[in-house]
């Protein structure tokens, strides 16, 4: 899931840096699938909370090995809880409960809209502004995520089911997008963004803990190979590997390269979702992705920080 990128690094692409945003895209392109064996016996609440304890723990060697401070100050960690709880927490519990609802694609890609929503939110909360072209992109990537949903909702017999899938993630995203802001300030303050992920991960996990005690949610995880090696693959690739290679490219090239990310995680998940889920994809659905990315493309490429 893209954060604010505390670097903004100037030179041409290279090489690396577009093995990188490959690297990302079919991570993340792929997690929308592997997730759905995280579904069915086990609490989504209690499984994403084992999955970003674990990848907060793994992300800690690694800042270290980075250079980076560990030990954060008041202000860093409560803007890391504030991350923590509304991405990692709230934010995944949703995406989680969207995915018993609805294809792993058409979460995906809705999901996507996040860019679009960062960029309102971003203009309304912190007076950043957004060239004509984000504006543009914005209202292009909205059209899309109703192209796609409306096509998919109306053209199966579980139209409501779907609306439920396609209603979770658009909350979630608005949860993510909330998460961001206080990802952004802390970044702009020159807080540590390996360090700090890997905080707000805990944080988030604490604050699932607590759902899950409150709500009486068993704690025992099922014995299944699909399981632990679902849980495997996400804490590692799609937690871990995923976003350090993310703000490793941001520090390097900046958020604006960095973010072409998001235009290659939906295509991906559509593919993945076909093969594996037998998901058939109209007119109006492929346009959808089509005016998605398009519009995710006029956001990057107008952006300047």
């Amino acid at each position: 899931m893209s954060q604010a990128a505390y670097h903004h690094a100037g030179g041409q692409p290279d090489r690396w840096d577009f093995l990188s945003l490959a690297a990302c895209g079919l991570i993340w392109g792929t997690t929308w699938l592997v997730l759905k064996f995280q579904l069915g016996s086990l609490s989504p609440v209690v499984s994403i909370m084992y999955r970003f304890i674990a990848s907060g723990l793994l992300i800690f060697p690694v800042s270290r090995l980075q250079g980076q401070r560990l030990v954060l100050t008041r202000r860093e960690h409560l803007l890391a809880a504030a991350q923590g709880v509304l991405v990692f927490g709230i934010g995944y519990v949703m995406v989680y409960a969207a995915e018993e609802h609805a294809p792993s694609a058409l979460v995906a890609v809705v999901f996507a809209s996040l860019s679009l929503v960062n960029t309102g939110l971003f203009r309304l909360v912190l007076g950043q502004k957004a060239a004509r072209g984000a504006w543009m992109g914005a209202g292009l990537g909205a059209v899309g995520v109703a192209c796609l949903s409306a096509g998919q909702i109306m053209g199966s017999s579980l139209r409501s089911d779907l609306l439920l899938g396609v209603g979770l993630t658009l909350g979630s995203v608005l949860f993510n997008a909330c998460g961001n802001l206080a990802t952004r300030v802390n970044q702009s303050h020159g807080a540590p963004v390996s360090t700090v992920t890997g905080w707000a991960m805990l944080y988030g996990s604490a604050a699932l803990m607590v759902t899950a005690l409150v709500t009486h949610a068993s704690f025992v995880p099922p014995m299944t190979v699909s399981f632990w090696a679902s849980f495997v693959y996400l804490t590692v690739f799609g937690s871990v590997v995923g976003f350090l290679i993310y703000y490793a490219l941001a520090h390097r090239r900046g958020f604006t390269l960095a973010s072409y990310t998001g235009a290659l995680t939906p295509p991906v998940a559509m593919v993945v979702s076909s093969l594996f889920e037998h998901v058939r994809w109209d007119l109006s659905a492929l346009a959808g992705i089509v005016l998605i990315v398009s519009g995710q493309v006029m956001i990057v490429r107008s952006t300047r920080r």
